[in-house]
């Protein structure tokens, strides 16, 4: 790797958002929801831990007669592109925790598509997680910046959320051997089982994810948004509907866990974890073969 130190293009610092936006954000939010944000940061810490070392080199040694060596040192820069469509501040920090987590030391949390006002939530959370470095770009910006950082052939790791944050095409893609990109499969829809009224905190899904649609099955109960349907007391159509993410009481989870890619249970509510985002994501790999020793 270069010697010389990385740093994002300066222009960045024209379109990073007022800090006073920040502050009226999280003086806005009330205690017991900003609680719910801390919590989502504090699990997904636990999840992902600290970075424990700066590299790693392994070497093997195969009966045909090569060798191999193989490299892994962390990336020079991360960016967490988003879109003014993402109002979830636990979907978003589920994105940027791990480059954190990962000792990413340059980071830029970037809203593609100047999509107007912030939501002041996902305002609290990065200020909750210290994510300072938030810039608001258009696409043709957020081409430009991606072009620029191809260009110094430093590694890094891009991690997209939202439609609009998509902005960079598959030609682009391939040309930046040098940064990985991780993109989410998840369709915006959740599927809820309440075995009572209690079961789950409905409103803190409300204010969490305002933008999944979740259909909520079992006991019937006074649903706190319009992105909430009641569909039904029937289990099998419960799990018949389930996409990619349910909330099942714990004595539910393994059944619904055979269909969903996230299953989460009473209590994680205001929480979210992509499962297939890695810290190796965030890792720059190399591996050289050789005859011999």
């Amino acid at each position: 790797m270069s010697e010389s130190t990385f740093s994002f293009p300066e222009w960045l610092q024209e379109h990073v958002p007022d800090d006073s936006l920040f502050a009226l954000a999280y003086g806005d939010i009330p205690a017991e929801k900003r609680a719910l944000i801390k919590t989502s940061i504090a699990r997904l810490y636990d999840w992902y831990g600290p970075c424990r070392h700066v590299g790693l080199e392994e070497n093997r040694r195969f009966p045909a007669g090569f060798t191999a060596s193989s490299r892994m040192e962390p990336v020079e820069f991360a960016v967490v592109l988003f879109d003014s469509s993402i109002l979830s501040p636990a979907r978003l920090l589920a994105g940027i925790v791990p480059a954190i987590a990962a000792g990413i030391r340059d980071v830029v949390a970037v809203r593609v598509g100047k999509g107007g006002p912030w939501r002041k939530a996902v305002l609290t959370g990065l200020e909750l997680v210290g994510q300072e470095f938030v810039a608001d770009l258009t696409e043709l910006q957020t081409k430009r910046l991606f072009s620029e950082l191809r260009d110094t052939g430093r590694p890094g790791a891009v991690t997209v959320l939202g439609p609009k944050a998509a902005a960079i095409k598959t030609v682009e893609l391939q040309a930046a051997s040098r940064i990985s990109f991780w993109r989410p499969r998840y369709r915006r829809a959740a599927t809820v089982w309440m075995d009572d009224e209690n079961t789950f905190d409905l409103e803190a899904l409300a204010f969490m994810h305002p933008d999944i649609i979740f259909s909520v099955f079992g006991t019937e109960v006074e649903l706190p948004a319009d992105n909430f349907s009641y569909e039904g007391n029937g289990f099998d159509d419960c799990l018949d509907s389930i996409m990619d993410v349910a909330y099942m009481p714990i004595a539910r989870a393994d059944v619904a866990q055979s269909r969903a890619k996230l299953t989460l249970c009473p209590g994680q509510e205001g929480c979210w974890v992509w499962p297939d985002l890695h810290l190796d994501h965030f890792l720059f790999h190399t591996t050289t073969w050789a005859i011999g020793d």
